[in-house]
């Protein structure tokens, strides 16, 4: 197999990535998304604030990463870049 390099956050500016044979996508996020199982999250850019069950929610930073094991809700503060990971 042939090695390469990617610039995600570059990519994903551009259109949603993906990487064969990884379970790794890269996307920009500029709608709110339910998601009813969990996930891992790296923002790569922007701000995300994850609605989750019972009132409670996280608030990502560019560089923040979250692992959740519920349903949840992504809202991004205008535009979010992320790399989600299976």
């Amino acid at each position: 197999m042939e090695s390469f390099k990617l610039h995600l956050l570059r990519l994903a500016r551009q259109g949603p990535v993906e990487v064969p044979g990884v379970p790794v996508r890269a996307y920009t996020l500029s709608e709110p998304v339910e998601r009813e199982a969990g996930g891992f999250y790296l923002l790569l850019e922007g701000e995300l604030v994850i609605d989750l069950p019972e009132g409670r929610y996280l608030h990502l930073k560019r560089g923040e990463a979250a692992r959740l094991t519920e349903p949840h809700r992504l809202l991004p503060v205008e535009r979010a870049v992320l790399l989600e990971v299976g």
